[in-house]
């Protein structure tokens, strides 16, 4: 095992999280092709309202609810940034021309140069990283907010990436590594 130490720097400033709708109206898939769903196998009941004269009042007791909130614990927030940065840099390296580090990293620090002069590099001469991770993980070791504006994050990583080149003869992207490595990281977030 090849043990090595790697920093990055990337920012936390603020994360935005949706909540999903419940209410899937797609219709599911059998075989390849769509379902008829419920609404136009079955007609719709039709009613008839009687006619009146007098229109009823109802008088609807409202009720306030609390503010709900939800509190991410600071270790949390913190691995989700990694997360979110090692995505960000596995997109760069896998479309290089289109990478844009300013979008998940930091002003501070210097990961932003760094990869921004790897992927430049990386497209300059025909190199991307595979889609295909080959089990590649990273493992959270520990996690220390040391301000309100700074915190660690040590991993450690499995790296079984493979960066590949320009097409051979064949037709196939050249491999130009395949190694794979273990090593910590620190990641410094800001």
């Amino acid at each position: 095992m090849h043990t090595m130490k790697r920093r990055a720097c990337l920012g936390l400033a603020a994360l935005t999280f949706t909540a999903c709708s419940s209410n899937d109206t797609s219709a599911p898939t059998v075989a390849g092709t769509l379902a008829p769903s419920a609404a136009e196998t079955t007609p719709a009941p039709t009613t008839s309202l009687p006619t009146t004269t007098s229109t009823p009042t109802t008088t609807l007791e409202t009720t306030t609810l609390p503010v709900t909130t939800t509190t991410i614990a600071t270790e949390d927030l913190i691995k989700i940034a990694v997360q979110d940065y090692i995505a960000g840099y596995f997109r760069c390296g896998q479309r290089t021309t289109e990478c844009d580090p300013s979008t998940f990293t930091a002003v501070q620090g210097h990961s932003r140069a760094k990869l921004s002069e790897l992927t430049t590099g990386m497209g300059q001469q025909g190199l991307y990283f595979s889609t295909d991770i080959r089990g590649s993980y990273l493992v959270s070791e520990s996690v220390s907010e040391e301000s309100d504006e700074r915190a660690t994050a040590i991993y450690c990583a499995f790296d079984a990436m493979t960066v590949l080149g320009p097409n051979g003869p064949d037709g196939l992207p050249t491999v130009v590594n395949d190694q794979i490595l273990s090593f910590k990281n620190e990641f410094i977030l800001f």
